[in-house]
């Protein structure tokens, strides 16, 4: 499947779609089925959003907007947000401790969700042990000296993604383009690489493919709806979704970057 990168947001029929992604896919790629669920992937940097202006919560915010979403799926796991939305809906505040780190949920997606009636969806395999046995294995290795080149490979590939970045780590438009993915991509498979194995379900390829499964789920219950789709998650996470969902054929997948342009 190809990605898509065009702008979105003003089409009135759905049969737009059908006629711009036939003229912009390759010839071997058949159009996309009227019925296809709109999916985009908005890459969030937590905690950075409250100190960035280029990428602040009021920037999140009216690309969200800007994509007039039906669903959102959201970086927590289930059980976490069904006590985030109780919460939201008897004191107007999510009071979620996971939810906490996630000032793109707290701030934006739950107070937009009253506004716009919007479905949300969890979709994290983040567990408490998953996390906590992660934490220990790491600081097992970090003590090993048997794994000192590991260390240094791991933190040479940590100087090459902070140099591909610099300057820009907060640049919304660069987060949502395919340098960014490739630099991404490089550290962390080369953490994957190093460490995967020693982190079990921690570690990125499991955690990621868990995260996905539950992407995945969710999308096979929504298939053939015409819902607009926004995964909203972690921005390094960003371009292994994007990998399997380019996979997928019954779905339309589109480029975010558009939703931060002017």
């Amino acid at each position: 499947m190809k990605l898509f990168r065009f702008s979105l947001f003003t089409w009135p029929l759905f049969g737009c779609l059908a006629v711009i992604a036939a003229c912009s896919a390759p010839a071997e790629q058949s159009a996309p089925s009227p019925d296809s669920n709109i999916v985009t992937i908005v890459g969030a940097i937590h905690g950075q959003h409250r100190r960035s202006e280029a990428y602040s919560l009021a920037v999140l915010q009216a690309a969200i907007d800007k994509f007039d979403p039906d669903i959102i799926m959201v970086e927590l796991p289930p059980e976490r947000f069904a006590k985030a939305s109780a919460n939201y809906e008897k004191f107007g505040e999510v009071r979620e401790s996971r939810a906490d780190d996630f000032p793109e949920l707290i701030d934006v997606v739950f107070p937009m969700r009253k506004e716009m009636g919007f479905q949300m969806i969890p979709v994290a395999a983040w567990t408490q042990k998953i996390a906590d046995d992660r934490r220990a294995a790491l600081a097992r290795l970090q003590k090993d000296a048997a794994r000192t080149s590991d260390w240094s490979a791991h933190q040479a590939a940590n100087r090459a993604y902070s140099r591909t970045v610099s300057g820009r780590s907060d640049d919304p438009l660069f987060i949502h383009s395919e340098a960014y993915d490739q630099a991404v991509k490089l550290r962390q498979e080369t953490y994957e690489e190093l460490f995967g194995k020693d982190l079990g379900p921690g570690g990125w390829k499991n955690i990621n493919a868990a995260h996905f499964m539950k992407i995945a789920a969710a999308l096979d219950e929504l298939k053939g709806q015409k819902k607009r789709i926004l995964i909203l998650y972690g921005a390094w996470h960003k371009y292994w979704f994007l990998e399997q969902l380019q996979k997928r054929d019954d779905i339309q997948l589109v480029s975010a970057a558009a939703l931060f342009e002017d």
